[in-house]
């Protein structure tokens, strides 16, 4: 990137962290949605099911907001739509993911409240 661009070359260590940070997000979500499943089938208590989710909606609400930060940037910078439509199409794939999981977290609330 230093040899290709020079006057962007100050931008190579932050983007790689940031990259980083994000795939470790989805890593996260992923082991968390995995322990998740495995409780749902082995039947133990809500706790820890509502933990599980609260991990994954606060994973994927950094991501959303990371996207939301490069969505304006590129829209700022684009002289193309092609590259702001896919990121509001990811923004909007992890918005109905984050909904979902409050959703499902509010089920696990009341039925928690039930018992």
């Amino acid at each position: 990137m230093a040899e290709n661009e020079p006057e962007n070359s100050y931008l190579r260590w932050p983007l790689t962290l940031l990259a980083f940070s994000v795939i470790a997000a989805i890593e996260i979500s992923i082991i968390c949605l995995w322990k998740l499943i495995n409780n749902l089938s082995a039947g133990r208590e809500l706790l820890n099911r509502k933990k599980y989710l609260t991990i994954i909606i606060f994973s994927f609400s950094y991501i959303w907001i990371i996207l939301a930060i490069v969505w304006m940037v590129v829209v700022w910078n684009a002289d193309d739509p092609g590259l702001p439509v896919v990121l509001t199409v990811i923004q909007c794939a992890f918005t109905v993911l984050i909904l979902v999981f409050l959703f499902f977290r509010k089920i696990i609330n009341k039925r928690n409240n039930l018992d």
